[in-house]
C-alpha cells in the first residue's frame, strides 16, 4: 500500500519552493502552452530522409499509451486518461479502449468507436480471436464484440493478482505474442500472486518482481526471465528485449526455469544490458526540458537531464517503410525529454551491444515539451507508429514532494493525444491487404503465404491468425515454408507454428537443425527440449549442435542438453564448456544442467580440454564451488586430491580449490569447525597428504606474491590463502594491500584476512601506518570486514577510542547494529563512541552548516574532496563507484538540498538503495543493496562495490533497516571550507 508521505516542516517547504522556482524559471511562457497538431509537426527534428505525419489526434484519441492493429487494419488504442492515479483515495475509472478506423483510406483515422470504458489504468492491448486482451493491473481482461455494434459485450477477467499497490507507472504491461504462441508481459518492476478466475482449480503463482507469460487459450501462467518496466519487443528469432527508466535496452538471455533446475548454482542474472545505462545513456533533447527530478531533493540521483530518465516502449524495428539500415535497430521512447532514440544492435557473444546511431542528435526530437512519446509499433504499411500521450507534466505526483504538488500542472493534456507515423520520404500512405479479407477454403493457404511477406506486420498477424484457426490444412504449406521460404524470419515462424499446432515431425525438425541461418538453427535446437528425450536422432543432433559455429546455437544446445540423459548430454555439455566457458552466460547454462551428475561432467570436461585456459579456469572455479555445495565429502576430497597430486596446472588447481572451499565453507555439518582445507584431507591426515597440502599452500602463496602473474589468478590465490591462517599467509596478504597493487587484489586480500577471524589481522587493518593510506574503496571494504566478525569488533572499537579510526567512518547501519550488539560490553562501548552521532539531532547539524553556502568556494578543491570522500560509492563525470546513486546532473539541485543529503543521508532513501543485511549460517555478515534475486539465491552490491551472491539455504537471517549505506556525520570527514567546496563542485559543470 502506498502511504502518504509525512508533512514537511516549514524550512523544508521553503527549500522545495526554491526548487520549484528553479524549474519554472527555466520554462519560457510559450513552452507552457499546448501546440496544435499542425504546429507540433513543425516542432519535430527527424532523421534526414524520413517524414513524420499525423494519423490521429484529439478529439479522436485522448492520452494514448498503447495500441495494436487488428487484421482489418483497425487500430485498438488504450487510453490512460486517469493518469496520474491519486496518491490517496480510490482509483479513477477514466481509462478506455477505443477502436479507430480509416474509412477513406487516406492514411488518417477518421472514425472512433468507444470499445470499452471504466478501466482504472490500462496500459497494453493485444488482438486475439476477434477480441483483445487488455492489461490493467491487477487484471488481464479479455474484451470482445460479438453483436457487431463496435462495443465489447464480453468483458472477462482471465488472470488476476498482478500487484497494483505502486503507481500506475510501475505495473504489468506490454502483452506481446511470442514465436512460441505464448503472450509475454513485463512485470512493471512489480510482484504478484496470479491466478485465473476461469480456472479455480489451479493454485496461484506467487512471484517477486519478474516478467511472465500466459497461454492465450489455456490461460496457463508462468514466470520468465527478465524484469521490464514499460516496453517489450522480440527480434525475428524470438530474442526478447525489455527496458526500464535508466536502462534503455536489455536482452533476456536466460529463463528462470533453466537456472532453477540447479538449486546449488549461485547465478541470479537473466538479462544483460545491451545499451549504455544510467549516466552513460546519453540523450540529446532540443526542448530545453529539465526533468523534474533534477530539481527535487527527494529524487536526487534517480533522474538526470541529458541521460535516459524514462526509457520506455523499446521496439526492434523490422518493417520496410524506413530504410534497410533501420531494420533490426532498437527504438526507445524518452517522454521526459521529448525524444525517441535509435540504437544500432551488434552481436556480442550470446547477447548484443548497442549504441546510438548518431552523436549529438536524435532519431526524433521535439522542441515542444508537451510531446510525450511512450509507445512504438509496426503498422500494416511497414511504417513505425508512435503514441504521444501529450501532457504538460509527465511525472507522477507520487515522485514529487507534496509541498509543491499543488503548484504543478498534472491535468493539462488530459483532453488531447496524438498518434504519428514515420516512414521514408515519399513513401506516402500505402494500401495494405487486410488479412481478414482472406476467406473460404483458401484462407489457411493464403495466411501461410503471408508468413513469407517482406512485411513484419503481415508475418506477425498471419502467425496469430494461424494459431487461432489451428487448421490441420496448414501443415503442408508450413512444412514447405520451413524447407523453402527464402527468408529466415519466415522459416522460423513456420517452424514454431508447426510445433504450436502439434504438427512438427522429426524430418522437418531435423532439416531445421541444419538450416543455413543460425537464428533458425537456434530456435530448432530449443524446440527439441522435450522431444529429444524420446528420439535418439534428435538427441544426437543436439549433441552435434554443441559444435555449431554460432555461439547462440551452442547456448541453446547447452540449455537443452542440461535436461537430457548423461550418455549423450555430458560429453556435449563438456565440449561447450571447454570452448565457451569464459562466457558467463554459457557457463551458467552448462552448469545449470549438471545437478546430480557433477563427477560425470568433471570427467567429460577434463577429456574435452583443448587449450582455452580462460574457459577452463572459469569453469573449474564454478564447478569446484558446486562440488563444495552439493557433492559428497568423499567426492570433494577426491577433487582436492587430484589438485594436490598435480592433476591440474598451477592456476587451474588454485581456482578449483578456491571454488571448492567457497562452497564447502557454508556446510558447517561437513566441516564441523575444522579448517576447510584440512577437512578436505583424507580421514587420519596421512603425512603424505599433509605435506602435499603444505606444498600447495606454499605454491599458492608464491604465485599470489608474483607481481608479473595475471591479476585474476593472484586474486584467486589470495582467496585460497584466506582459508589457511594468519601465520601462513598473513604477510603475503598484507603485501597485497599495498596501494600500488591492483584495487581488486587489495579487496580480495581484505576478504581473505577477514576469514582468519584472527585479531592480529584486525590489528593490522586498523594500524596507524596503513589506515590513512587506504583509498576510499579499500577503506570501505576494511570497515565492512571489521564489523562483520565479532573477533574484530573489539579491535575496531579500540582503534576508534585511540583516534586512529574516526567514528564517522562507520556507516550508520553498522553503528546501530554495534550499539545493539548481543554482547553487553560491546554494546556499551559502541554506545559510548557512537551516541553523539546516532542520538544527536542531525537537522540541527544541517541548520548550523547552512551559512557555509554563502561562502566563496573553489570547485577544483571540491573535486579533490569528492575523490577522497565520495568516489568510493558515487560516480560523477564518469569517475567513481557504483554503490550509491550516480550523481551526474545533480548540479541542478539547490545547494540546500545537496547539503541536506550529505549531512542527513537517511532523511530519504530510495528503496533501491536501502541497506539489506544478510547473516549467513556460518556466522558471516554481508551488507549492501539487493541487485538480483532468484528462487535459489540473492545478490548484494556491497559498500565497496563488489557483488556477493548468497544461496538461500545458507542464509540465517535477512534484515532491511530502511537506511542508507552512507554514514551520518560525513561532514566530520572534512573541514567546513572543504564541504563548501564539495557542494560547489557538485553544482559545477565539471
Amino acid at each position: 500500500m502506498i502511504n502518504t508521505p509525512p508533512q514537511r516542516p516549514a524550512w523544508r517547504l521553503a527549500l522545495l519552493g526554491a526548487a520549484l522556482t528553479a524549474v519554472t524559471a527555466t520554462a519560457a511562457p510559450d513552452r507552457l502552452k499546448a501546440l496544435s497538431p499542425e504546429a507540433a509537426l513543425a516542432s519535430f527534428r527527424l532523421e534526414s530522409g524520413l517524414e513524420i505525419s499525423l494519423v490521429a489526434a484529439e478529439p479522436l484519441v485522448i492520452d494514448p499509451v498503447a495500441f495494436a492493429f487488428d487484421e482489418t487494419g483497425g487500430l485498438y488504442v488504450v487510453e490512460g486518461r486517469g493518469y496520474p492515479d491519486p496518491i490517496a483515495g480510490e482509483p479513477t475509472t477514466e481509462g478506455r479502449v477505443a477502436r479507430l478506423e480509416d474509412t477513406d483510406q487516406d492514411g488518417r483515422f477518421d472514425r472512433r468507436t468507444e470499445f470499452a470504458t471504466g478501466f482504472t489504468y490500462p496500459n497494453g492491448v493485444l488482438p486475439w480471436r476477434g477480441g483483445v486482451f487488455v492489461t490493467c493491473a491487477p487484471d488481464i481482461v479479455y474484451l470482445q464484440d460479438t453483436d457487431g455494434d463496435g462495443v465489447a459485450d464480453i468483458r472477462r477477467v482471465v488472470l488476476t493478482g498482478f500487484s497494483d499497490s505502486k503507481t500506475s507507472q510501475i505495473r504489468m504491461s506490454h502483452p506481446v505474442l511470442g514465436l512460441d504462441g505464448w503472450v509475454y508481459v513485463t512485470s512493471g518492476l512489480n510482484e504478484g500472486k496470479v491466478s485465473s478466475p476461469l480456472h479455480p482449480e489451479r493454485p496461484p503463482v506467487a512471484f517477486s518482481p519478474t516478467d511472465s507469460r500466459f497461454h492465450p487459450d489455456t490461460l496457463e501462467f508462468q514466470t520468465t526471465g527478465g524484469r521490464g518496466q514499460f516496453g517489450l519487443s522480440f527480434d525475428p528469432f524470438g530474442r526478447r528485449f525489455i527496458c526500464s527508466n535508466r536502462h534503455p535496452v536489455r536482452h533476456v538471455v536466460l529463463e528462470r526455469s533453466h537456472l532453477q533446475r540447479n538449486p546449488h548454482l549461485p547465478f541470479t542474472e537473466t538479462m544483460q544490458d545491451v545499451s549504455p545505462v544510467e549516466a552513460e545513456a546519453k540523450v540529446f533533447p532540443i526542448s530545453g526540458a529539465s526533468t523534474t527530478a533534477d530539481f527535487i531533493p527527494e529524487l536526487m540521483g534517480r533522474s538526470h537531464t541529458g541521460t535516459f530518465t524514462s526509457a520506455c516502449g523499446v521496439e526492434i524495428f523490422l518493417g520496410t517503410a524506413l530504410t534497410p539500415g533501420h531494420v533490426g535497430n532498437a527504438f526507445i521512447c524518452e517522454p521526459a525529454q521529448n525524444l525517441i532514440q535509435r540504437q544500432i544492435l551488434r552481436p556480442d557473444g550470446v547477447s548484443f551491444r548497442s549504441e546510438p546511431a548518431y552523436d549529438g542528435r536524435e532519431f526524433l526530437a521535439s522542441s515542444d515539451e508537451w510531446f510525450r512519446p511512450v509507445f512504438l509499433q509496426h503498422g500494416p504499411d511497414g511504417a513505425l507508429y508512435l503514441a504521444d500521450m501529450h501532457r504538460r507534466v509527465i511525472d507522477h505526483a507520487q515522485y514529487v514532494p507534496e509541498g509543491i504538488r499543488p503548484t504543478m500542472d498534472f491535468q493539462s493534456g488530459k483532453d488531447s493525444g496524438r498518434i504519428y507515423r514515420i516512414a521514408r520520404a515519399g513513401f506516402g500512405p500505402r494500401a495494405h491487404r487486410p488479412l481478414a479479407d482472406f476467406a473460404g477454403d483458401s484462407m489457411t493457404g493464403q495466411l501461410c503465404d503471408a508468413l513469407n511477406s517482406a512485411e513484419e506486420w503481415e508475418r506477425r498477424t498471419a502467425h496469430r491468425l494461424l494459431l487461432e484457426r489451428a487448421d490441420p490444412a496448414a501443415t503442408a504449406p508450413l512444412k514447405g515454408n520451413v524447407l523453402h521460404a527464402p527468408q529466415a524470419e519466415s522459416r522460423v515462424r513456420s517452424l514454431w507454428l508447426l510445433h504450436s499446432l502439434g504438427r512438427l515431425d522429426l524430418a522437418t525438425l531435423m532439416r531445421a537443425l541444419r538450416d543455413k541461418a543460425p537464428g533458425v538453427r537456434e530456435q530448432a535446437v530449443l524446440l527439441t527440449e522435450r522431444a529429444c528425450h524420446e528420439s535418439e536422432p534428435l538427441a544426437q543432433a543436439v549433441a552435434v549442435a554443441a559444435n555449431d559455429e554460432d555461439m547462440r546455437v551452442r547456448l541453446a544446445a547447452a540449455l537443452v542438453l542440461g535436461s537430457m540423459p548423461d550418455r549423450t548430454a555430458l560429453p556435449a555439455l563438456a565440449r561447450i564448456a571447454a570452448r565457451d566457458g569464459a562466457d558467463r552466460w554459457i557457463r551458467a547454462a552448462v552448469l545449470s544442467g549438471v545437478n546430480g551428475r557433477l563427477t560425470g561432467f568433471l570427467d567429460a570436461f577434463r577429456a574435452s580440454l583443448a587449450g582455452d585456459e580462460r574457459a577452463a579456469d572459469a569453469v573449474m572455479q564454478d564447478l569446484g564451488r558446486l562440488f563444495g555445495v552439493a557433492a559428497t565429502l568423499a567426492e570433494c576430497r577426491q577433487l582436492f586430491s587430484d589438485v594436490l597430486k598435480g592433476g591440474a596446472e598451477e592456476t587451474r588447481g588454485i581456482v578449483t580449490t578456491l571454488g571448492l572451499v567457497q562452497g564447502l565453507a557454508a556446510r558447517t555439518e561437513v566441516t564441523r569447525g575444522r579448517n576447510v582445507l584440512r577437512a578436505l584431507l583424507p580421514e587420519g591426515q596421512a603425512p603424505d597428504a599433509d605435506r602435499a597440502l603444505e606444498r600447495f599452500i606454499g605454491t599458492t602463496a608464491a604465485f599470489g606474491a608474483r607481481e608479473d602473474a595475471p591479476t585474476a589468478m593472484r586474486i584467486a590465490a589470495a582467496g585460497v590463502l584466506g582459508y589457511t591462517d594468519f601465520d601462513r599467509a598473513g604477510a603475503i596478504l598484507v603485501g597485497m594491500m599495498d596501494a600500488r597493487q591492483p584495487i581488486e587484489l587489495q579487496l580480495e586480500a581484505v576478504s581473505a584476512l577477514t576469514r582468519f577471524s584472527d585479531p592480529r589481522a584486525a590489528h593490522f587493518l586498523t594500524g596507524k601506518k596503513v589506515w590513512n593510506r587506504y583509498t576510499p574503496r579499500t577503506k570501505t571494504a576494511v570497515i565492512s570486514a571489521l564489523v562483520s566478525k565479532s573477533e574484530f569488533i573489539e579491535v575496531l572499537l579500540q582503534a576508534i577510542n585511540d583516534g586512529v579510526v574516526k567514528a564517522t567512518d562507520i556507516p550508520s547501519v553498522w553503528r546501530q547494529r554495534l550499539m545493539k550488539h548481543a554482547k553487553p560490553d560491546i554494546a556499551a562501548r559502541a554506545n559510548e563512541l557512537f551516541a553523539p552521532l546516532e542520538g544527536g539531532d542531525r537537522m540541527k547539524v544541517y541548520q548550523s552548516h547552512l551559512p557555509l553556502l554563502r561562502e566563496a568556494a573553489d570547485p577544483d578543491q571540491g573535486k579533490a574532496v569528492f575523490l577522497r570522500v565520495c568516489s568510493a560509492c558515487h560516480t560523477l563525470g564518469g569517475v567513481g563507484g557504483k554503490v550509491g546513486p550516480d550523481l551526474s546532473g545533480v548540479r541542478n539541485q539547490p545547494a540546500e538540498a545537496l547539503l541536506l543529503h550529505i549531512i542527513v543521508p537517511n532523511y530519504e532513501v530510495l528503496p533501491a538503495y536501502q541497506t539489506v543485511t544478510v547473516e549467513r549460517r556460518d556466522g558471516g555478515i554481508l551488507s549492501g543493496w539487493m541487485v538480483a534475486e532468484t528462487d535459489n539465491s540473492i545478490t548484494l552490491r556491497t559498500a565497496h562495490g563488489t557483488e556477493e551472491t548468497v544461496l538461500r539455504p545458507s542464509i540465517q537471517h535477512i534484515t532491511n533497516a530502511g537506511i542508507s549505506l552512507m554514514p551520518d556525520g560525513l561532514e566530520q570527514a572534512m573541514t567546513r571550507s572543504e564541504l563548501a567546496a564539495l557542494i560547489a563542485y557538485l553544482k559545477s559543470d565539471s
